[in-house]
């Protein structure tokens, strides 16, 4: 299954704590919402259901501008989202995934982050 979203929220600004509670940023609310929407419409395109399985993702990350970044502050609050989409029942069945970016370079206005889910396949021992 593949999935557009828009460019996530770094981690640094999913989520807001206060001294009595930690809780989601507007920015994490919106990009739940899209990645809901964006998941309802694959699902209805492609006749896909949820995952009940482990999983394997990529994650390629077209970023907006020329601003460094690190990758590693994206693929929790992208999981999240899915998670709440209903694309599986925990973000606990991800085995594998992986994580690329793209400069700006790319002309890709605002960014864009594109998932792929796959069922995971076990490997054989070595």
């Amino acid at each position: 299954m593949r999935i557009e979203l828009p460019f996530p929220p770094s981690v640094n600004h999913y989520w807001v704590r206060t001294a009595r509670r930690v809780y989601l940023s507007e920015a994490a609310k919106r990009f739940s919402r899209l990645t809901a929407a964006a998941v309802a419409e694959v699902q209805r395109q492609y006749g896909h259901r949820s995952f009940p399985g482990d999983v394997s993702v990529a994650l390629t990350l077209y970023l907006p501008d020329k601003r460094v970044r690190d990758v590693d502050n994206y693929p929790k609050g992208v999981l999240d989202a899915l998670t709440r989409a209903g694309i599986w029942s925990d973000d606990a069945q991800v085995r594998v995934m992986t994580v690329k970016k793209f400069d700006a370079d790319n002309r890709i206005k605002n960014g864009k982050c594109v998932v792929v889910i796959e069922d995971y396949i076990e490997e054989a021992a070595i």
